[in-house]
């Protein structure tokens, strides 16, 4: 089982003065990543890979503060990742336990790929608020077995 998880809340980009790659969470997303930590609690984490945004690493920090991992970033978590390769990555038997922070860009990308493959075990596009995760449980069988974690709090 793996948990893709969409970056909490990090308020308008249209606010924000800098590079899109360093916008920040908003309060109500430091809340949300701070939520993941209790709603996580009892599953089992050895990998935490972020996209190279601040607003992805600072969603796993607390997390991995919480279990005494670093946060690892990954190139196929970007706003301008392969949904191809990423796929494949997600689906490697080295992605169990691993919890992987990107964007919706991205995973609506990856819905759109496995969408026009045929290919089940992604979420579906346009369903993952921001802080919210799916749990995607491949040894449950084809199609892998999805479970929605809404943010907390939401927003």
């Amino acid at each position: 089982m793996f948990i893709l998880l969409r970056h909490a809340h990090a308020g308008d980009k249209k606010n924000w003065d800098g590079p899109d790659a360093d916008r920040p969470l908003s309060m109500l997303g430091d809340q949300q990543a701070q939520g993941l930590v209790e709603a996580l609690t009892g599953i089992e984490v050895a990998v935490l890979f972020s996209s190279p945004t601040t607003r992805c690493r600072q969603s796993l920090l607390p997390l991995a503060d919480e279990r005494g991992l670093s946060v690892e970033d990954h190139p196929l978590l970007g706003p301008d990742a392969s949904p191809e390769e990423l796929f494949a990555v997600l689906h490697a038997p080295g992605a169990d336990r691993t919890v992987f922070c990107t964007h919706g860009e991205v995973l609506n990308a990856l819905a759109e790929f496995a969408r026009t493959r045929g290919t089940p075990g992604v979420p579906p596009s346009g369903a993952t608020a921001k802080g919210g995760a799916w749990f995607v449980d491949c040894a449950a069988g084809v199609p892998p077995t999805l479970r929605y974690l809404a943010p907390a709090p939401a927003r």
